[in-house]
């Protein structure tokens, strides 16, 4: 059997070379993208127990906009919890931000996880060293993941050292040290303590608007979760602690919380705007994956059928000698399953080679782990073998001896075979049309979100966010002079307003209609961030220090302070223009003393193109530094690269706060950010649509050489009767290129719905155009003709008398 089967393989060389390149390529695809699956459907794999575990998400439902969900939520009803839901039997409520770390001379930030006494109950960390049980008994006692001991101590032992953390620089006593999670783990906690006495007056802890930490909780129960979850609507209502219904209902709505379960979280970050990537997403590079393989199998179908010609006097003869058809068909099935065996080989060696850049395009710290990979490539095997090989066996085991022997020339398959294979190559081409055709709205997207306007001047800009550290907030005048005086530095200003971040936000209205309140998105500014950052100023002023309500050291003063607000709050307001706001009053939800609008700016971009653009309100910030909480320092800088311009900004800050870690972005990279990953996941696009491109033009290429030469006589004939050269030429390129064609009545339709859906996850985002359509069109039309060129052209040129001379 064995025998057989490679001196079929090496009988038509050609034949067996492009099937074997497409089902490698198609493997490897197949492979790659199951590898990508795995990662992402594993994610929070690795932490155990976790079945009856939910995150609660706060929930927005302000009038006149859609529904938000929060991946965070306020403290404030978690005592009650339990209380009001008796299936919860636990709730844990965490916190994660960086803070300074110090050990002897060295300053680092490292995340840290402020949680409750009960952390290591719900998420049940591998312990290293230490015990998990008692690991945060006492205030002073932390647990560090092994990355952070090895960073500090050189080892994993490091129970019973400490580390001096944040503002105080207190000492922490490690009392335990776990495995460092995955990377495809939502929450990487850091060095994990327990919440400071202090953090009872934190806003999330006494104000349900504040949204600064996660809360957890356990339902051992699910029949229970409908209940739970839906009690959880109203329950800021049965709670208004620290506020009244009145406000929480200004500042959220009628919203609540809903419980979210651990193992979903990933993907529900994804659809909520929160990070991550989309289960939608995923699913199509998993169909990515299954359609190369399905087109390399309609590949190797199509030149097998095409083939059968060249096998029918071998089956014929084997009848005669006494093989049974089901014999034959084992025997082509063991063939291709062969192949397939050969294809996987090398389609494995290609996945090796290049499953580091795929990762690197997707973010995808991927591996090759044995077992998954092998049992992975067997199935592929067993598939190819009987899903490929079965037809064509049954075609071939289906001559009958005595026609076969008796013909002067090879059936073909019939009409029945000819469409069976113009379908095939239709579903191949249709496949990869589809594939380019996202691949160049997604780099259009990606495009247009690295150069669309934002509302600012973006170059040459450095944001030093480790100037927001409490512990900075009486030196803020003091670093503020020190950054300005560093060589290349042309301007500075102060806000709590920067790219990607802008958090804080209330419901605000007119004094004049305080019942219909909207929610605004606030923030401080020094009068020279307007300039800095080259905002435009539709009506009034910015902020000048020559008018003492334009600054105070407190949001909430005891007279009319003046603000500044940007067109969409003008819009959300109701006011029919930026210049009809000048002078308005405008009060938020705490009934603090009116503010006045005294200036309106265009809109301007900060965060991210998914996000919706928010509508902002500025308060004025002195130059002095005088400030209530620490902010962020924007740098604008020239004559110097960026790099350069952050370790002379580094060695400034040294020199005022060595205690605090220095952390600065250039605000180019910050935006870089937004259009990075749809980019790469349109790079994986592009390379899906070519390898099926490639595998498509293999199998127009293998159907094109078969096809020419069970032609040459009809060609002949033709010349003989008065055709030209060209006549032919394009007769046959016309009639390979006809599936070409059809498949495009598959794509368009396809590629259209499917960016409409996935462009809708854009605030801003470019039109769907013909264009892509056309373009790729015309792409698989000149390399399905660059394919068939060869042989047709050849074909065509050839002289009747040789061609008939063979009858």
């Amino acid at each position: 059997m064995l025998r057989s089967i490679l001196r079929n393989l090496t009988r038509h060389r050609l034949y067996t070379a492009i099937n074997l390149a497409g089902l490698s390529l198609g493997i490897a695809v197949f492979l790659t993208m199951a590898l990508v699956v795995r990662y992402e459907t594993r994610y929070d794999a690795s932490l155990s127990d976790t079945a009856d575990l939910y995150r609660l998400d706060q929930v927005w439902t302000l009038p006149g906009r859609a529904s938000e969900e929060d991946p965070v939520a306020s403290f404030v009803g978690v005592p009650f919890l339990q209380q009001d839901f008796p299936a919860i039997s636990g709730v844990l409520r965490i916190v994660t931000q960086p803070q300074a770390v110090h050990v002897d001379a060295r300053i680092d930030n490292e995340d840290t996880t402020f949680a409750d006494p009960s952390f290591f109950s719900f998420f049940r960390l591998k312990a290293l060293e230490g015990d998990p049980r008692v690991a945060l008994s006492g205030p002073a006692d932390i647990a560090i993941p092994a990355s952070i001991a090895r960073k500090y101590f050189g080892t994993t032992h490091a129970v019973g050292r400490t580390l001096r953390i944040a503002q105080d620089a207190q000492p922490h006593t490690i009392e335990m040290v776990y495995d460092d999670l995955p990377a495809n783990t939502t929450y990487h906690f850091g060095i994990v303590e327990r919440f400071p006495a202090e953090a009872a007056q934190w806003e999330t802890f006494t104000h349900w608007g504040a949204t600064w930490g996660q809360v957890f909780i356990h339902v051992p129960d699910p029949r229970a979760l409908p209940a739970i979850r839906d009690g959880l609507r109203h329950d800021m209502a049965r709670h208004p602690i620290g506020t009244t219904l009145a406000d929480i209902r200004a500042d959220m709505g009628d919203g609540g919380l809903t419980p979210v379960a651990f193992r979903d979280i990933h993907f529900r970050d994804a659809d909520i705007g929160a990070g991550g990537i989309s289960r939608a997403l995923v699913a199509t590079l998993g169909l990515v994956g299954c359609a190369a393989l399905l087109t390399a199998m309609i590949n190797s179908v199509n030149l097998a059928t095409a083939r059968s010609s060249l096998r029918a006097r071998e089956v014929a003869m084997r009848k005669v000698l006494g093989a049974t058809r089901r014999t034959l068909i084992q025997g082509f099935i063991m063939e291709t399953m062969a192949q397939a065996a050969i294809a996987a080989f090398i389609g494995f060696a290609l996945c090796e080679i290049s499953v580091r850049t795929i990762g690197a395009l997707g973010g995808w710290p991927l591996d090759l782990p044995p077992l998954f990979c092998g049992g992975v490539l067997a199935c592929v095997v067993l598939a190819v073998g009987i899903g490929a090989g079965l037809y064509p066996a049954l075609v071939l085991s289906a001559y009958a001896p005595a026609p076969v022997l008796a013909a002067s020339r090879m059936p073909s398959g019939g009409r029945m075979g000819a469409r069976l294979r113009t379908v095939l190559v239709v579903l191949q081409f249709g496949f990869a049309i589809t594939l380019a055709i996202c691949t160049l709205v997604m780099s259009d997207q990606a495009r247009f979100v690295r150069t669309m306007p934002r509302g600012m001047t973006t170059d040459g800009l450095i944001v030093v966010t480790s100037a927001t550290d409490d512990q900075l907030v009486k030196r803020q005048g003091m670093l503020g002079h020190a950054l300005s005086a560093v060589p290349g530095v042309t301007g500075l200003a102060r806000s709590d307003i920067y790219p990607h971040f802008v958090s804080n936000g209330d419901s605000f209205s007119l004094d004049t209609t305080p019942e219909t309140g909207v929610s605004l998105n606030w923030g401080h500014a020094t009068p020279g961030f307007v300039a800095l950052y080259g905002l435009h100023l539709l009506a009034g002023r910015w902020f000048d220090p020559h008018h003492g309500e334009d600054f105070s050291s407190h949001r909430h003063t005891t007279t009319v302070r003046n603000v500044v607000v940007s067109r969409e709050a003008v819009v959300r307001l109701g006011i029919t223009s930026p210049q009809a706001a000048i002078g308005r009053l405008i009060r938020d939800e705490h009934d603090a003393p009116s503010q006045r609008i005294v200036g309106v700016i265009d809109d301007a971009r900060f965060l991210g193109p998914h996000e919706r653009l928010r509508p902002l309100l500025f308060y004025g910030l002195g130059d002095d530094g005088e400030a209530q909480t620490a902010v962020a320092m924007h740098v604008r800088f020239s004559g110097a690269s960026a790099a350069e311009i952050m370790e002379r900004l580094r060695a400034a800050w040294i020199g005022v706060a060595p205690d605090v870690p220095f952390e600065a972005h250039a605000v180019s990279d910050i935006f870089a950010e937004d259009s990075r990953t749809d980019a790469r996941h349109g790079a994986l696009f592009g390379i899906g649509a070519a390898i099926s491109v490639g595998i498509a033009a293999l199998g127009l290429y293998g159907l094109s050489l078969f096809t020419v030469s069970r032609r040459r006589h009809e060609i002949g004939i033709r010349k003989v009767l008065g055709a030209r050269t060209q006549d032919v030429l394009s007769l046959l390129v016309v009639q390979f290129l006809r599936p070409v064609l059809l498949a495009n009545l598959i794509a368009w339709p396809v590629a259209w719905f499917a960016m409409r859906v996935w462009l809708s996850g854009f605030d801003r985002r470019i039109a769907l155009a013909p264009w892509p359509f056309i373009e790729v069109t015309l792409a698989a039309l000149a390399i399905g003709c660059a394919t068939v060129m060869t042989q047709t052209l050849r074909a065509a040129r050839q002289s009747p008398v040789a061609t008939l001379g063979e009858v």
